[in-house]
């Protein structure tokens, strides 16, 4: 009797859950429709949303018909409008299933502000993303000094995500930043000009012709088609010290050409230094001049 009565029951559920999904409602449709209509809402959604994107990234690419966007802004604007498309997805799902959403609203209020206070760093992360992106201030590709409370560090723009920024060091190191503290900071940034300047200094002894030795650095530069001759070359006396003269040697290079100009530089001074006499004092010069002194 007990297993017929637990048979009973059993009948009686499936009989609601048959009526549940079968029966049409008002609408002429029944739930199981509606859970199907809803799956072919998401799936439809997954490929069209991934078309925009795809879409969206191209159009930025093309300078000639739209705007001028850095990859990391590109990057970012797809991502919003992603969400915000998915977001709209969710609430013609929930149409589609008739969800009650005025109890939902509340629901949702509640943990939008729950989840405000806990991620009120990534928030502010998030709006300073945004603010760099408004401002231009860097850009996917260019070498920058971040300095800020925090310590400093310089790289190469990798890319700047919704919430962290990412520098690309020489050693192949990432780092990775939080925006907000991206906004807070002194940024250098040293290729947007497209050019840089080269200062190089050399002591030579204060038995060396001046003029003389600016000849043999001038020499240095001439002929190396990296130097932008038409921004000039300065070979001054920068400063006087104790035992040698110190001569600061500038020019302007392409930022591609600064640091293969500059890492030469050192050798080429060295060797035209060697090949016309121009004494480069040392540490045991300076030994030798303090012991005639005594």
């Amino acid at each position: 009797m007990n297993g017929k009565l637990v048979n009973l029951d059993w009948n009686g559920f499936w009989q609601k859950a048959g009526d549940f999904f079968m029966v049409p409602d008002s609408s002429g449709l029944n739930y199981l429709t509606r859970i199907i209509i809803a799956v072919c809402v998401i799936f439809v959604a997954y490929f069209v949303i991934k078309l925009l994107g795809f879409l969206f990234r191209k159009a930025f690419k093309v300078k000639k018909r739209g705007p001028d966007i850095d990859i990391s802004a590109k990057n970012i604007l797809v991502q919003i409008i992603k969400a915000i498309l998915w977001i709209a997805t969710a609430f013609v799902v929930a149409s589609i299933l008739k969800f009650d959403l005025t109890g939902l609203a509340g629901i949702t209020s509640a943990i939008a502000v729950a989840l405000g206070l806990a991620l009120q760093d990534l928030i502010g992360s998030l709006f300073s993303g945004l603010l760099l992106l408004q401002q231009k201030n860097i850009k996917t590709g260019e070498y920058i000094s971040v300095v800020n409370s925090f310590g400093s560090c310089e790289g190469t723009v990798k890319n700047v995500h919704l919430f962290f920024t990412h520098l690309l060091t020489y050693q192949g190191q990432v780092i990775t930043i939080p925006n907000k503290n991206m906004t807070s900071a002194i940024i250098t940034n040293f290729s947007r000009t497209g050019k840089r300047r080269i200062d190089y200094d050399v002591g030579i002894s204060y038995n060396t012709d001046i003029t003389f030795a600016k000849n043999v650095f001038n020499k240095i530069f001439d002929g190396d088609e990296r130097i932008l001759q038409e921004e000039g070359i300065t070979i001054i006396v920068n400063k006087l010290d104790s035992y040698s003269v110190q001569m600061r040697l500038r020019c302007w290079t392409s930022y591609d050409d600064y640091w293969p100009v500059y890492n030469e530089l050192g050798e080429k001074i060295l060797i035209a230094c060697k090949e016309n006499g121009i004494n480069i004092p040392t540490s045991i010069d300076r030994n030798i001049i303090e012991s005639k002194d005594h």
